[in-house]
């Protein structure tokens, strides 16, 4: 009887501690914490000009370089990454950004053939100096769900911001996970960070805040744009803010009966949005935009916006449009 007490808790047993085992695999980090919010320099490209007048900003969800397939059950060729790549570096070309933020930029991932997208397009726009914040590296994610040729594997992807001046600083604050999720969803989804950076612009501290906020759960993302207002206006406060990212909420878009969390920055009285809410602004999807979820704002206290487009340019490189902004220090 006790041989079969044994057997029976072996049979039941293994599977469970295998099943264990491979899940705290996959979920597990390739990279060490320490470097998920490293400074990046590349000594070949020249610094930006020195006390200048006018600032370019923009920032772009690039989606990472996949375009309208984001997200979908597909398998997808390196072409379709090269020739988006392509797209998108032309169109940033053309308007030379002096600070760019990015969102949903691989760093190492097998979805997009192991590209390190944030030199990619470091090294294509001459950009001296750089900050990453990454915000998902798991060995293994088995999303989209089916096929299973479709899955991503292996990600380590995240935020980043370029610049022509030197990022003196570098800081990713990880916010609110869903609190609703199944607790093996959250441990294999990526975390919602404000990457803060402090730019010095010939002399003059420039913070730049770059977010990627929760795109499915209203509540929760209600409660990190209340995060990320505080955060930028407590910095106001001292220097001046760029706030800049996908924040995923748009006046015309239906959030059930929850407020639309972009109304909180919308109210600010520190910060304004550099482009209207009108259809004009609009960046999502990038083939036929009906939503404004790309925003940049500032503090006009302390910064001018001059001029502020949507960049059509980019096409569907991406399934979001980037934003630009022409900006004065005062």
């Amino acid at each position: 009887m006790k041989n079969i007490f044994v057997t029976v808790a072996l049979a039941l047993g293994l599977p469970i501690v295998a099943l264990a085992g491979t899940f705290a695999y996959i979920s597990s980090a390739n990279w060490k914490a320490a470097d998920y919010d490293n400074l990046v320099t590349y000594e070949a490209y020249p610094p930006g000009t020195a006390n200048p007048e006018q600032l370019s900003v923009v920032s772009y969800n690039i989606g990472y370089l996949s375009g309208l397939t984001n997200q979908q059950a597909v398998e997808r060729d390196k072409s379709l990454y090269d020739a988006n790549q392509a797209t998108a570096v032309k169109a940033l070309e053309e308007i030379q950004p002096d600070i760019l933020a990015l969102q949903e930029i691989d760093f190492d991932a097998y979805r997009s053939f192991n590209v390190n997208q944030q030199y990619a397009v470091s090294a294509a726009l001459e950009m001296a100096f750089g900050a990453i914040a990454v915000n998902w590296d798991k060995r293994y994610v088995p999303f989209p769900y089916w096929p299973p040729q479709a899955h991503y594997k292996q990600v380590i992807s995240g935020q980043a911001v370029l610049s022509r001046y030197p990022v003196r600083r570098n800081e990713r604050l990880v916010l609110e996970k869903v609190p609703t999720n199944p607790f093996y969803y959250n441990a294999l989804y990526l975390d919602r960070v404000a990457q803060v950076t402090e730019i010095d612009v010939s002399g003059q501290t420039l913070i730049v805040i770059n977010v990627h906020l929760e795109a499915f759960d209203a509540p929760t993302r209600i409660r990190q744009t209340q995060v990320v207002r505080q955060l930028a206006e407590g910095y106001a406060k001292d220097y001046p803010v760029l706030l800049v990212g996908d924040f995923n909420s748009s006046l015309n878009r239906d959030e059930g009966d929850d407020p639309r969390s972009i109304g909180i920055l919308l109210d600010s009285p520190v910060l304004a949005s550099a482009l209207p809410t009108a259809p004009a602004s609009f960046t999502f999807p990038s083939d036929q935009p009906q939503y404004v979820l790309d925003y940049i704002f500032y503090t006009p206290a302390t910064l001018e916006v001059v001029a502020a487009e949507v960049v059509a340019e980019a096409a569907q490189a991406s399934d979001h449009l980037p934003v630009q902004a022409l900006v004065n220090l005062r």
